[in-house]
């Protein structure tokens, strides 16, 4: 990929992710009466089923787009704060099943080539850190919650660290 396609496609998210915040706040000015608690619980209520699979589905793919799954769990205590085997169980499959697929998937998806000049020297620097302390650093890393675990197992991919 060349500089100047990846700054395309840089801008294009950007302008997406713009979009996609500047499009919410809009439809929340113009229906407000949509996003009160009684109408998301009224919504909830008929659409319980949907909303699961859909919770199942997001805890699964999430890690495509490398987002925390700490956000997943705190929404599946939300939707279901009598359950949380079931919120742990799903959270659990969705992090090792994203971990799995973006460990081995970390050669193909290339993504160290989206970043600038500055932080591939960083990728390099990671891939030797890696390849000497690589479970300590992926133990560490997995206990702070705020950050994309998923991240630190494409890493470890990249790195070639043994998956076990």
């Amino acid at each position: 990929m060349s500089e100047c396609s990846i700054f395309k496609y840089r801008k294009a998210l950007r302008l997406i992710w713009l979009l996609l915040i500047v499009s919410a706040i809009i439809h929340y000015g113009l229906f407000p009466s949509i996003y009160t608690a009684d109408t998301l619980k009224s919504f909830y209520a008929s659409n319980s089923k949907s909303i699961f699979y859909a919770y199942i589905t997001l805890s699964l793919i999430r890690s495509i787009f490398f987002l925390p799954s700490t956000i997943f769990v705190v929404m599946g205590i939300a939707l279901y704060p009598d359950q949380p085997f079931l919120v742990l169980l799903i959270s659990m499959t969705g992090i090792f099943a994203g971990a799995t697929w973006i460990y081995f998937s970390a050669k193909i998806l290339k993504v160290e080539q989206l970043f600038s000049v500055k932080n591939q020297e960083k990728f390099k620097r990671a891939k030797a850190g890696m390849q000497k302390y690589g479970f300590t650093i992926v133990m560490a890393w997995s206990f702070f919650p705020p950050v994309p675990t998923d991240l630190i197992c494409y890493v470890a991919g990249y790195a070639k660290m043994n998956f076990w």
